[in-house]
């Protein structure tokens, strides 16, 4: 398949994929807007932002793949599914580099990041191309990266392991029915922007679904110098523990709150919590940094709801509440 710009790879193609796959780096989103909103007129394309694990593919001309996170780090072997399907692609889309979002769906078909941890069966969802064919095309526009694909029926030649992240014009709509879903939010970006590698640009603009909750504080872990806090333990209304929170964790907030949190620190956790499997992965995290305290605090933390397990995802610690006591929060809010 032809697309603009490119052609059929050959040896010197093969040398510029493979340099390109050297120095590429994921393209990165900017946002999200406050307030939520998408971005309108017809320059902008929407897709569902896919709650899993960022990846670079490479398609060697030998049917090879290779997987590689937004890091740098090899996803190859983690992923034996996605990189076993080189076969079933036809030669003619390689050398080439991909990048999308390897996820693994529930029973519902909707993304959960605890299944990649779970051995579940996992997808890669394709949302853009980088190389193709032995050619860079990152200077093309999104829409004519995203042609270079529609030649392909990926489902169908590797088994469902393989996908295109549909593309919607609609962003209002697909905010409304990712949120009724329970899904992580939505990607805008503009049709006509190239592919920058490592840069977060605002032509990519990330619509995350982020509630707005507030919890009890159950406890605290000490960060690693022994002076400070690192993050909050956290429950539900109703005695859930939900892991912890230490990004939006401030020097001024760990200074205000160590007093406070050293001055009302019990033994063990408070009898009323359901500690659930979250306990268990926590202690198993921090150790001895982990110091348990009276429920007495109330915490407003942003999050992206609970994985299976029952931990938050994603939470950001937006403020203390000292206005509100553990008593003051309903217990139906979840």
């Amino acid at each position: 398949m032809e697309g603009p710009g490119v052609h059929h790879g050959s040896v010197a193609g093969t040398g510029v994929v493979e340099q390109l796959w050297i120095e590429a780096r994921p393209m990165l989103a900017s946002g999200p807007p406050q307030p939520l909103v998408a971005p309108s007129g017809e320059a902008w394309s929407f897709e569902v932002k896919w709650d899993g694990v960022r990846a670079l593919a490479r398609l060697g001309p030998d049917g090879s793949i290779a997987l590689r996170s937004r890091n740098g780090v090899d996803l190859t072997g983690r992923f034996p599914a996605i990189a076993g399907v080189g076969a079933a692609l036809p030669t003619a889309g390689a050398p080439a580099i991909l990048d999308g979002e390897c996820v693994a769906l529930d029973g519902s078909g909707r993304p959960t990041f605890d299944g990649l941890h779970r051995g579940g069966a996992v997808r890669f969802m394709v949302f853009d191309v980088l190389a193709w064919h032995g050619c860079d095309v990152r200077s093309e526009s999104l829409d004519e990266r995203r042609a270079l694909l529609a030649g392909l029926d990926l489902p169908w030649l590797t088994q469902e392991v393989w996908a295109p992240s549909a593309v919607f014009d609609d962003g209002d709509a697909l905010l409304a029915a990712t949120l009724e879903q329970g899904m992580e939010g939505v990607m805008a970006k503009r049709r006509d922007s190239p592919y920058r590698c490592g840069v977060r640009s605002p032509d990519w603009v990330k619509l995350p679904h982020r509630s707005l909750t507030d919890l009890v504080v159950v406890g605290w872990v000490r960060d690693r110098s022994g002076g400070g806090v690192a993050a909050l333990a956290v429950a539900d209304p109703a005695g859930g523990l939900l892991g912890t929170v230490g990004s939006g964790m401030t020097q001024r907030m760990s200074a205000a709150l160590l007093d406070v949190l050293e001055g009302i620190g019990v033994a063990g956790p408070d009898p009323a919590l359901d500690l659930g499997e979250v306990a268990a992965a926590l202690t198993h995290r921090v150790g001895d940094r982990l110091a348990w305290v009276q429920p007495l605090l109330v915490a407003e933390v942003r999050h992206l709801g609970r994985t299976e397990s029952g931990s938050l995802r994603q939470p950001t610690l937006v403020r203390m509440r000292p206005d509100l006591s553990p008593a003051d929060l309903p217990r139906s809010s979840w």
